[in-house]
């Protein structure tokens, strides 16, 4: 048996605003679901046009300002982003509540 590949379907995401309460700093974002399909191209075309070495998980990180930057050209709002972010700082004291309140220790009364 033999696999072969022949092209490379490529499909662009949107970055839309997020909701994870784990972002630490500026407003959350994801990608959407909704997609741009790219011309498709041949495998040895698509690595012969890949960098040398493999990125790292630092180099997708984007800082605070950088994601607020791509949200607004992006089309939203300030008052969506600034919503979303008071919506994610709720969620996290609730999350902080809540191991507070499973770390107390458990007393038994037999009385």
């Amino acid at each position: 048996r033999t696999v072969s590949f022949s092209d490379v379907h490529i499909h662009e995401h949107y970055f839309i605003l997020g909701d994870n309460p784990s972002c630490s700093r500026g407003p959350p974002s994801t990608i959407s679901w909704e997609y741009t399909s790219l011309t498709p191209v041949s495998v040895i075309d698509f690595e012969s046009r890949k960098p040398p070495q493999a990125r790292s998980k630092h180099d997708f990180k984007l800082s605070p300002r950088e994601r607020l930057s791509i949200l607004r050209r992006n089309g939203h709002t300030m008052g969506q982003i600034v919503q979303m972010a008071a919506l994610v700082e709720s969620t996290k004291r609730e999350r902080l509540q809540s191991i507070k309140e499973c770390s107390r220790p458990k007393f038994l009364s037999n009385a």
